[in-house]
């Protein structure tokens, strides 16, 4: 079991406090979703060409790897279309750079049954383009099941115009596909499975159409089930604990969060 936690847990720690911990708790990688408040990939000095070699030598220093970007790039606006495309470019430039296997993009939001086909091909669009980019670079490109591309008919729906591209995968945030499917998640799962890359663990409770995000274990998502499931179907990628500390900053510090995550995921 290969375990990471995205940097979107700890957004007051500086990047040297980061891999600090990080090594002293036992994890295996870091996915970077801003670091001192630069959120593009491009914006963070750590990841400049003059900075890059120094910085990767400081991971395998600490014996630790980047498992993954997360941009903001999203492709259901279509005014941001172009944007949300030159980021994904960016960012693909910076992990060729650093040897960063992936980048997280978004389909997002779909406004009503008449645009779904519309904003679907959008999606699958925006992350051909970057796909295509990618070609060579080593590089993956990874629609995260998030907002409305939660659902099978959505997820499939841009996965089905994407089976030519190795490049293109899915990031499974777990918590986004309980909010549609609860303890029925198998069905989604069976559709998607041969597409995860990577996977999002982090809970919530269920509170009557309401989800609370809580430390991970003290929810309502079969996280044990699920896990397992993915090991046994052969699963080699991280389990990657997204802490939303940057945008829920209720919730409890990641000096509480991390080591609990491992503890609940080393039970299994």
């Amino acid at each position: 079991m290969k375990l990471a936690f995205t940097t979107l847990g700890c957004p007051d720690w500086s990047f040297d406090k980061i891999v600090e911990e990080a090594e002293r708790l036992g994890f295996e990688a870091l996915e970077i979703r801003g670091i001192d408040g630069q959120m593009r990939a491009e914006e963070i000095p750590l990841f400049f060409p003059e900075n890059a070699e120094t910085t990767k030598k400081r991971m395998e220093s600490r014996r630790l790897k980047i498992c993954g970007f997360g941009t903001s790039a999203k492709f259901h606006d279509d005014g941001a279309f172009e944007a949300s495309v030159d980021e994904g470019k960016k960012a693909i430039d910076v992990c060729q750079r650093m040897g960063i296997p992936y980048i997280r993009v978004f389909g997002d939001q779909i406004a009503g049954e008449e645009v779904r086909e519309h904003v679907i091909s959008q999606a699958a669009k925006g992350i051909r383009m970057l796909c295509e980019y990618a070609e060579g670079k080593g590089v993956g490109v990874l629609l995260e099941v998030h907002g409305n591309f939660n659902t099978i008919e959505a997820v499939c729906g841009v996965a089905g115009q994407l089976k030519d591209r190795p490049e293109f995968g899915i990031l499974w945030d777990i918590e986004h596909s309980d909010k549609t499917y609860g303890d029925g998640w198998r069905a989604f799962y069976d559709q998607v499975k041969p597409y995860i890359k990577h996977t999002h663990i982090k809970d919530h409770k269920r509170n009557g159409g309401r989800f609370d995000l809580c430390l991970v274990g003290e929810g309502d998502i079969p996280i044990a089930d699920i896990v397992k499931t993915l090991q046994a179907d052969g699963y080699d990628g991280y389990f990657s604990l997204e802490w939303e500390k940057k945008w829920h900053p209720e919730l409890p510090d990641p000096s509480v969060a991390l080591p609990g995550y491992l503890e609940f995921m080393r039970g299994l």
